[in-house]
């Protein structure tokens, strides 16, 4: 079968999608993966790793003073709605024109296509193609479910829970439905009434790429969703070797606390990351612990001299996490998953939209201190937080049983045999 998969987003958005292109190219499958990002990596080299083809949409380079301005913009305006708002605006529009365009020619190459449940393109050109599609979320609070508390709202109790999915939808669809209805209409297609339902969820079959560990199917979920759970690359490749002089300063003493905020530090300006590289030295330095430290790039490699810290610009999560006391991160899909399978617990510092529905939800798991929002951390609210980790065995436990129990899943397999079950007999 040929396959066609899209999507769209940061390094952790793509990862589960290289997975999943990995395992289907072993089940027997021509595979070709188009990747919307602005941060490329080494996706050709895993491609040409895995077998696969893969297309790098990139948008052409903008101001880098205009892009961390924009970006200061979006995380500073602590309100999940304008967030998403200013992120489709500066960060998906620009490009959804060449989407739309690889999608048509995804559609036109292949017999299945699968797509990130954000990009509404691809389902735009499977329709009008008449070839099914599979969407995937890589977050399981975009379905609705009186079981579910709504995103971004206090867990009141389940008498709260449908009026607040109302009010999520009515936020959604006031944001996305404009731009997905513009396309549809353009295309002479029906529009959509409700993004949730129709847009970000495949009738025939809509993956959820978490652990049914963490996400138990609720049973008001219409069939055609299915927990497939976390889609990693195989074990021989994710854990890689730790560069020598991170294992030298981990051997050297304590276990460390890892500090990273992912892709939310990319855009910034260095005084930015200054700041934020100063804030976590001074929380973590006040309860006499050691840190590793991730920046995007070698220019602070040089910040401090202090032997109780390293500052890198990447290592192998799952090689190093598991030999650190806890993790600071922002809470992006990809980061979060990484602490949860190496048993360690966090501190969640969120930043925008979905990063506060994993805060919350590790908060739940006990495996994680109360979240902290971006514009509201100090040195000393995240102390704080470190410090009840430190000084409470339950937060290790739970993130050690959690941890191997994550161990024992294959979600690409699942998922794998999923698409064959629903697609094969038909295709």
């Amino acid at each position: 079968m040929n396959i066609g998969i899209q999507t769209w987003g940061s390094e952790g958005d793509v990862r589960p999608f290289i997975a999943l292109a990995n395992g289907l190219v072993k089940a027997g499958n021509s595979v070709t993966l188009v990747i919307s990002t602005d941060k490329p990596r080494n996706f050709k080299e895993l491609a040409n790793k895995y077998g696969f083809d893969v297309k790098l949409l990139i948008p052409s380079d903008g101001n880098d003073q205009i892009e961390s301005e924009v970006w200061h913009k979006i995380i500073w305006a602590n309100n999940p709605v304008k967030q998403a708002e200013m992120i489709l605006k500066y960060g998906f529009d620009p490009v959804v024109d060449d989407m739309y365009t690889a999608s048509k020619e995804l559609c036109r190459n292949n017999d299945l296509v699968i797509g990130h449940f954000f990009v509404y393109p691809l389902q735009i050109a499977a329709e009008l193609a008449g070839i099914p599609m599979v969407t995937l979320n890589i977050v399981y609070n975009c379905q609705p479910s009186k079981y579910i508390c709504p995103p971004g709202f206090p867990d009141l109790g389940k008498w709260s829970y449908k009026i607040g999915w109302s009010l999520v939808a009515y936020m959604l669809n006031k944001i996305f439905l404009p731009r997905i209805n513009s396309l549809r209409a353009k295309e002479g297609l029906n529009l959509h009434k409700n993004v949730m339902l129709q847009t970000w969820a495949s009738d025939r079959l809509n993956l959820i790429a978490v652990s049914s560990n963490i996400c138990q199917l609720p049973s008001d979920w219409p069939s055609n969703n299915y927990v497939c759970g976390f889609l990693n690359t195989p074990t021989d490749s994710a854990i890689e070797e730790i560069p020598e002089s991170l294992n030298e300063f981990i051997e050297r003493g304590s276990a460390p606390i890892y500090a990273t905020f992912g892709s939310m530090m990319t855009p910034f300006s260095n005084k930015h990351i200054t700041d934020t590289l100063t804030i976590w030295m001074s929380a973590i330095k006040k309860l006499n612990c050691r840190g590793i430290l991730q920046v995007p790039t070698s220019d602070f490699n040089n910040f401090t001299n202090d032997p109780d810290f390293i500052i890198i610009t990447r290592s192998p999560y799952l090689s190093v996490f598991p030999k650190c006391k806890a993790v600071i991160h922002h809470g992006g899909a990809g980061t979060t998953q990484s602490a949860l399978m190496s048993g360690i617990p966090s501190i969640i510092v969120a930043h925008m939209v979905d990063q506060y529905f994993w805060g919350s939800e590790l908060e739940r798991l006990g495996v994680a201190a109360k979240t902290i929002k971006r514009a509201s951390l100090t040195k000393d609210n995240l102390a704080d937080s470190i410090s009840m980790l430190l000084t409470s065995d339950k937060y290790k436990k739970n993130a050690e049983e959690l941890g191997q129990k994550l161990k024992t899943e294959n979600g690409v397999e699942n998922a794998v045999n999923k698409i064959k079950e629903i697609f094969n007999s038909v295709l």
